[in-house]
């Protein structure tokens, strides 16, 4: 069981320290930047907001990758910060806004998969949330720093689990097709965003257990 655990966590850590994770992951979800504003705008879903937001997520993933590129790790806790906090408000505005504007007999008549995406954007703003607060006590506190960095990582985990779901639902909801496109887009963005925000929180763990001598 012992050997196990630990090829897990090796396996984890190689993936997640790869250079190729970090790369494929920051340039996935910058090429899909203007194919989510395009089934935004085809779909009426995409404002001036909307759009800010996604001129946000460009900076803060190219900033990101930089940091993790050349090693900068106050830089890259800045970005990670700025990212997660991105990523926070567009899924407070889409899963209580956009959403819960909609009758609720919409997710009612689509079944249970409806329930579950409903669910699903719930869960994924609350584990967002704790992950952002969370990241914020790790570098604001100096006690257990470890401890609440690996509490991240399993979040983050949970989050990338979730937003798979997420995409496997989404194309069999019955909403427009451009809307439904708009929406897969949106999250298999957040998919490769989250991976890259992985493979920081990595390399900051790493980081504080080597200053506490861990």
């Amino acid at each position: 069981m012992g050997k196990k655990k630990a090829s897990l966590s090796s396996r984890y850590k190689r993936f997640f320290l790869h250079e190729t994770t970090a790369l494929v992951a920051a340039g996935i979800s910058v090429l899909l930047l203007p194919v989510i504003y395009f089934f935004g705008k085809a779909s009426g879903a995409m404002d001036l907001v909307g759009l800010y937001d996604l001129m946000m997520r460009l900076t803060l993933i190219v900033t990101l990758y930089y940091s993790l590129k050349a090693h900068k790790l106050f830089l890259m806790q800045a970005a990670t910060v700025g990212l997660l906090f991105c990523m926070l408000c567009t899924q407070s505005q889409y899963a209580l806004g956009n959403l819960a504007s909609r009758d609720s007999e919409t997710y009612i008549t689509m079944g249970l998969q409806g329930f579950i995406f409903l669910a699903g954007e719930r869960m994924s703003l609350f584990i967002q949330s704790f992950v952002c607060v969370n990241h914020f006590v790790i570098h604001a506190a100096r006690r257990q720093e470890a401890i609440r960095a690996s509490v991240n990582q399993v979040s983050i985990l949970f989050l990338l689990a979730l937003v798979v779901v997420q995409l496997i639902i989404a194309p069999v909801l019955s909403f427009e097709r451009a809307y439904i496109l708009y929406i897969w887009t949106l999250h298999l963005d957040e998919l490769f965003i989250f991976i890259l925000v992985a493979c920081a929180e990595l390399i900051l763990l790493i980081d504080q257990r080597e200053y506490v001598g861990g």
